[in-house]
């Protein structure tokens, strides 16, 4: 990665993330980086931190081998057409724009254009992503290996799924920390009904979440089992298990899931 040149169009929060993630592994150079953003401060907050910034796109496109694009879904559009006059195919487009399909960039660029359709989700942000993505056809194995490194390096959970599945990990990692947040939040009012205080029961809500996560992470074993594994005959964890499952809780986080599955392939339809 450090022997390609990095431009990334738009430098929001996702994309600032992926590129100091990238600095912090010491997977490439700042020197090697340059973005655009529509946002004055973004660019001199890219400069404070040794970044390059170009004056339009399409000069940014002409300098990088590997060209993010990190702009808001409407905006796609406009950005493709200006920057189709100098796109080259040797070039790799990789999207962090939700429900953009590859096809869409492939009208404006070219049917054989590399293209890397990518689903991150928020906890990027303190390099701890979950990440989905998916390839044009043109892209060789050695491009994608290189996407993938881009977002292992702000991530533990970095896989290669076909596009259409896109659509599942954004309702599922994409949109999941909010389910994840509503259930701290839920957790820590039950704490607090209980007559603890809000910072202790925001606390323990909040570890026990982390620590749960990574007993499935680094144990192997699967959660029904480890659900088990605290779930004493008679004790109060099965009570709470009991009431969760007369509350269709597994349930209610299927739905939703499939909801936002739904909305995503919505979302990525074209207008007639």
């Amino acid at each position: 990665l450090c022997q390609h040149r990095l431009g990334f169009i738009g430098w929001g929060a996702m994309a600032q993330a992926v590129s100091l993630g990238l600095l912090k592994e010491k997977l490439t150079e700042s020197s090697k980086i340059t973005v655009t953003d529509v946002v004055p401060q973004i660019l001199e907050t890219a400069e404070r931190e040794g970044l390059h910034k170009s004056c339009s796109n399409p000069q940014l496109v002409e300098w990088s081998d590997i060209v993010v694009m990190a702009v808001k879904p409407q905006m796609v559009g406009p950005v493709i057409s200006e920057i189709a006059p100098v796109w080259s195919k040797d070039k790799i487009l990789v999207s962090i724009c939700a429900g953009v399909t590859i096809e869409t960039y492939q009208e404006g660029l070219g049917k054989d254009a590399k293209i890397v359709r990518v689903m991150p989700n928020t906890p990027c942000l303190v390099a701890e992503a979950a990440t989905a993505y998916a390839g044009s056809p043109s892209c060789e194995e050695w491009e994608l290996d290189l996407v993938y490194g881009m977002f292992a390096a702000v991530g533990g959970a970095t896989h290669r799924v076909p596009e259409y599945l896109l659509n599942t990990v954004t309702g599922l990692s994409g949109s999941g920390p909010a389910y994840v947040y509503m259930m701290i939040q839920a957790l820590s009012d039950a704490g607090v009904h209980g007559g603890l205080p809000r910072n202790v029961s925001l606390s323990l809500a909040v570890q026990t979440v982390i620590g749960a996560a990574k007993m499935v992470q680094e144990s192997g074993q699967h959660p029904a089992v480890l659900k088990e594994s605290v779930t004493s005959p008679a004790g109060t964890t099965i009570a709470g298990v009991r009431t969760l499952e007369k509350m269709n809780f597994n349930s209610a986080l299927i739905e939703a899931v499939e909801a936002a599955r739904a909305r995503s392939e919505a979302l990525s339809q074209k207008p007639d």
